[in-house]
């Protein structure tokens, strides 16, 4: 008798030699699992997804909002006047601006820069308020909201040479008359 290993190495070999050529399937095991039960099938698993609908809470909120808009575009129409009350807006405080006459004034430089920096006077216009501020010692320049005012006079007198000017409340007219 032959001894064991020998034995159990010929029937290992026989047997490798025999699952090596023999054709076989190969095993597949299919494993599905559902982890939500939109994708089970039946009439009582639920079936798929349904469509959300909203409440009746949000809808009815929407459709209000809905028609305040189109309350609020009724309300406004181009065609229409305007209805703002004119007492609503208050006119900005007035203030007059005057050029300081100087003897030691050019003409030609003064009349250049009214007209510069004065947006609404012309060059005959600064000649005749040059001549009468030489003349009377000074000339009104006009009537502007005080900001404008007090800048006109601020670019007057930062001029080479300079040039006074002098920003005066329009009340004190009115209080003198």
């Amino acid at each position: 008798m032959a001894p064991i290993p020998t034995i159990l190495s010929i029937l290992a070999l026989t047997t490798a030699t025999a699952t090596a050529f023999t054709p076989t399937t190969p095993i597949l095991e299919r494993r599905t699992f559902h982890l939500s039960p939109l994708h089970q099938s039946g009439p009582d698993k639920g079936g798929g997804s349904a469509i959300a609908t909203p409440a009746t809470k949000q809808v009815t909120t929407t459709v209000t909002k809905q028609k305040q808009k189109s309350e609020q575009k009724q309300k406004a129409k181009p065609s229409d006047p305007d209805l703002r009350n004119e007492e609503d807006f208050e006119d900005a405080p007035m203030f007059r601006l005057f050029l300081i006459g100087d003897e030691g004034y050019e003409q030609e430089h003064v009349v250049t820069r009214i007209f510069e920096i004065v947006e609404d006077c012309s060059e005959d216009e600064a000649a005749r308020i040059f001549k009468s501020a030489y003349q009377s010692g000074e000339a009104f320049l006009g009537k502007y909201p005080k900001e404008i005012a007090e800048t006109y006079a601020e670019q007057l007198t930062r001029s080479d040479p300079i040039i006074y000017a002098d920003v005066r409340d329009d009340d004190d007219k009115k209080k003198k008359n």
